[in-house]
């Protein structure tokens, strides 16, 4: 299985918990059964994929809120930083050795490329 580290994860639709266990339902239901196909191997998979599917819904929600606090202190830091720097240009605005030691800490400014279509058109 050294192919499956290279493809990507697959992700079934939104909808698969319940249209696992909806099929299991419908399987015992009928009391069907097909070849190769285990019914209590699917129904505990439905419990094993709501266990996990909890989980990581969990983890994504913790996620999220630290990911949330973590921009809004970011935030806060850059902003005194950028009030520390700003004061310190404007002190020593008229030294140029301090000035260009601070040059160092500008923002950097990366401009998009144009899409390859758009430079054609462009170019036409």
């Amino acid at each position: 299985m050294s192919d499956a580290a290279s493809k990507r994860t697959f992700y079934p639709p939104k909808t698969f918990d319940d249209d696992l266990a909806g099929l299991v339902d419908l399987f015992k239901q009928r009391g069907w059964t097909f070849s190769g196909t285990d019914v209590a191997t699917l129904e505990q998979d439905a419990a094993t994929q709501r266990e996990q599917r909890a989980a990581h819904d969990s983890l994504e929600r913790q996620y999220l809120a630290l990911h949330q606090q973590f921009g809004l202190e970011q935030e806060a830091r850059y902003s005194r930083f950028n009030a520390a720097l700003n004061a310190a240009r404007g002190a020593f605005r008229k030294d140029k050795a301090v000035m260009a030691e601070l040059g160092q800490f500008k923002r950097s400014v990366r401009r998009a490329r144009k899409p390859a279509a758009a430079e054609t058109a462009a170019e036409k």
